[in-house]
């Protein structure tokens, strides 16, 4: 494992590498609204709704690295930078996922996991398999997880603990200031692809893409990291390197692990280390042999052969 020392080291905080992830993806964004503006053909367009829900998915792992506080070390533009820059568009508060991650941590494949409706009851067969994925990419997945959402951040707003990582209260904007965050950040992007003649593009390829699918993406990111395991009784933070997965296919993980998030073991066993020293500590615990060789995959259909009857 790593030393104090170490540890230190990697939990340094820099808010320009996450900027540039930030501004790369926003920049990954414009250039497909670029092509399917400036080339109109159904290969372009497939291509390009892909691209962009694999970009949206991108934001929210920086999202979720924001709801570790990893962004930047100041707590205000940390927050500002998650919630107005890389939530709002996506139409989440940072700070409801917020309070929904950090339980996941404390208690990964629990009953009271509130990743558990996604990752939980694996194996399954094929047809039950292809039954989620045609509610992913119908979008009927998007709607029904708003509402468990919603739901699960009410009930459990007021039993959040103080987590490994939290040093202080959680703190958090006003449902107010959300809403409005998520208004003006949507404005904003309608704005520009009306003065740019092209507001169409919205709807069918900023909307549509997060609803679909995004939701697909993010089911398989999901349940290869956890899926098929059971919880442990356990505080110890490496004992969770034996419920999590980390795949290392490069390709693949550009399209559903974007910024280091496919590197789940180490996140979970040191979750106050920033996504993008994620691959350094994996080469650094592989080499000393401190991860679970068999939690350690090639590709997600290692994974899912595993997962799907």
């Amino acid at each position: 494992m790593l030393s104090n020392e170490e540890l230190s080291k990697f939990s340094k905080i820099s808010v320009w590498p996450s900027l540039y992830y930030l501004i790369a993806d926003y920049l990954l964004i414009g250039l497909c609204f670029y092509l399917v503006s400036a080339h109109g053909n159904p290969f372009v367009y497939i291509f390009s709704f892909i691209l962009i829900a694999r970009t949206q998915l991108a934001l929210a792992i920086l999202m979720h690295d924001a709801s570790h506080r990893r962004l930047a070390q100041s707590r205000p533009i940390n927050d500002f930078i998650g919630q107005f820059l890389i939530a709002a568009p996506l139409f989440f508060s940072m700070f409801s996922y917020q309070r929904f991650h950090l339980k996941h941590h404390r208690i990964p494949m629990q009953d009271d996991d509130p990743d558990i409706s996604l990752t939980g009851g694996y194996p399954i067969s094929r047809k039950s398999f292809l039954r989620k994925i045609l509610r992913d990419l119908s979008g009927v997945s998007y709607f029904k997880f708003i509402g468990y959402f919603i739901y699960k951040s009410r009930k459990n707003k007021n039993k959040t603990k103080k987590t490994f990582e939290e040093h202080s209260k959680l703190e958090s904007y006003s449902r107010l200031t959300i809403a409005l965050s998520i208004l003006m950040s949507n404005l904003v992007l309608i704005s520009i692809l009306y003065l740019l003649g092209n507001p169409w593009l919205y709807l069918f390829f900023w909307f549509l893409p997060m609803v679909t699918m995004l939701q697909f993406l993010l089911r398989i990111r999901g349940i290869t990291e956890h899926a098929g395991y059971k919880g442990i009784d356990s505080k110890k933070l490496e004992d969770q390197a034996h419920i999590s997965r980390t795949l290392v296919n490069p390709l693949q993980t550009f399209f559903f692990a974007p910024h280091s998030v496919n590197y789940h073991i180490e996140h979970h066993i040191y979750p106050g280390i920033p996504h993008y020293r994620l691959k350094k500590v994996h080469k650094l615990l592989k080499e000393r042999k401190s991860l679970p060789e068999k939690n350690l995959y090639q590709g997600y259909g290692q994974v899912l052969r595993e997962l799907i009857n």
